[in-house]
């Protein structure tokens, strides 16, 4: 969204994967010593002694191969919680501020939204804030998925198809 609204003219619709829109950050409550808990954990590598962290709806629901399961482990722990990811974490309610405040972008949007499960926000509040966004933009639509966050990993059948079919409706 930020690209769109500092960029218009390069953005001509924007497909949405599970969203988190920005007023979802708004009272949003960061445990920043655990997070860096986490990153020290990863980053000696304990989080290895815990197989079932890298078992990922990639690997339970996607079309990863055994080989590439094994390599998405690998990276799994070897990229989690990294010096990056914890100053984004860090850094995450002023940024929603700052996209919340320039408004929606004047561009289609087709937003794709989970049950909520794994966003670590309840059914009722996740839909909430999609609901809430999209029905603020003139040209939005919001496709309802009965499954976890990681929507691409377990919908991305319908994600694609349906992806396809809104670009060529923008195309006509």
């Amino acid at each position: 969204m930020y690209w769109a609204q500092v960029y218009p003219n390069e953005v001509k619709a924007i497909i949405g994967l599970d969203m988190a829109v920005p007023t979802a950050y708004k009272d949003y409550d960061i445990n920043m010593p655990l997070v860096h808990l986490n990153a020290f954990a990863a980053n000696i590598g304990f989080t290895r002694w815990f197989p079932s962290l890298s078992e990922s709806d990639a690997i339970k629901y996607g079309t990863l191969t055994d080989e590439e399961k094994e390599l998405y482990k690998v990276i799994f722990y070897r990229r989690t919680v990294t010096k990056n990811m914890v100053n984004e974490i860090k850094h995450i309610k002023e940024n929603a501020e700052k996209v919340g405040a320039a408004g929606i972008p004047d561009v289609p949007m087709l937003l794709f939204s989970s049950n909520g499960q794994g966003t670590g926000w309840n059914e009722d509040e996740w839909n909430g804030f999609q609901k809430e966004f999209i029905s603020k933009h003139k040209d939005g639509t919001l496709i309802k998925l009965d499954c976890s966050h990681y929507i691409h990993d377990i919908e991305f059948k319908r994600i694609a198809d349906g992806s396809e079919k809104y670009i060529e409706s923008l195309n006509r």
